[in-house]
């Protein structure tokens, strides 16, 4: 089973007043022919579809139609989790409509979806934060955290009444989290984690809206899924392993989003999975529709 793991796509995006939609239209039209030239099973987006929580109407019209797309009214799986630029409800809204179309769209750290067949795929079940997917006669569970604000995280751990629960600090409530949820992990199923968070190690860039409160919100790679064979993550914009023992990888932003992107290429990660077996990761790199440029000078003459 072959997907394909990008994120941080910021649609509506300025750049010092300009306008970087066009450039995202482009990408998105590019996006759309790899997934079909490469005959992937499932698109999966790490949050942060959109910049702001209130986006423009022309990109999410470009989100829609590029989404439905990939998606091929079921032949292919696409899973979207909200980031920390995404309004969670408003990015949701659509899921009655897109999960006819195969569609997965996760707005909360607690959301799911309903089971259901496509001709190209299956929703065999779903519970809050685990899917089970069946893709090529392969069973396929994913664990799901979209964006865990910690207003967010507290809400899921409000029906405890133990007190060291709710002492526990915020990286320990989400390795908590995603201890539970990868507990459906099986020998004989392809086992993939999804979420939007800021690892330990991980290297920032100049265009990503702070998450963490003085280092608060920083999630220690011990916290990860450690049973996962693969952990596609959102939120930096610099592509990039954060573990040397776990498969555990932002892929970036696919377009240059601040003078200091300029130094390396953007792109996404293509991974081929099997049950029990490790991932043959592939990097593949986007075009550069618009570099950025910085002109210095020595004086003001």
């Amino acid at each position: 089973m072959k997907f394909i793991h990008t994120s941080d796509w910021h649609l509506g995006k300025s750049l010092e007043g300009h306008s970087r939609l066009e450039e995202q239209e482009q990408f998105c039209s590019d996006f759309i022919d790899l997934v079909r030239s490469n005959d992937l099973d499932m698109v999966i987006i790490a949050g942060d579809i959109y910049d702001t929580s209130n986006p423009p109407a022309q990109a999410e019209k470009l989100f829609y139609r590029t989404v439905s797309e990939l998606a091929e009214n079921g032949k292919r799986c696409v899973v979207i989790i909200a980031g920390n630029h995404d309004n969670p409800e408003r990015l949701a809204a659509a899921s009655p409509l897109a999960h006819e179309q195969g569609i997965i769209i996760l707005g909360m750290p607690d959301s799911f979806t309903d089971a259901q067949k496509y001709d190209g795929f299956e929703i065999v079940y779903s519970e809050s934060g685990c899917i089970e997917l069946r893709i090529k006669d392969e069973s396929v569970v994913l664990v799901t955290l979209p964006y865990p604000s910690e207003k967010r995280l507290n809400e899921v751990f409000s029906n405890s009444s133990e007190d060291n629960d709710r002492q526990k600090s915020y990286t320990e409530k989400i390795g908590e989290i995603f201890e539970q949820r990868s507990s459906r992990f099986r020998e004989d199923s392809i086992n993939i984690a999804v979420s939007h968070l800021f690892v330990l190690g991980g290297e920032t860039t100049d265009s990503e809206r702070p998450i963490e409160l003085g280092g608060t919100l920083i999630v220690n790679t011990k916290h990860l899924p450690q049973n996962a064979q693969y952990i596609a993550l959102g939120h930096l914009h610099k592509p990039q392993k954060v573990s040397d023992r776990l498969n555990a990888y932002y892929s970036g932003s696919p377009l240059q989003y601040s003078k200091d992107e300029r130094s390396y290429s953007k792109g996404a990660y293509i991974v081929d999975l099997k049950a029990g077996e490790k991932p043959e990761i592939e990097q593949i790199y986007f075009r550069n529709y618009k570099p950025i440029e910085v002109f210095k000078c020595n004086g003001i003459e």
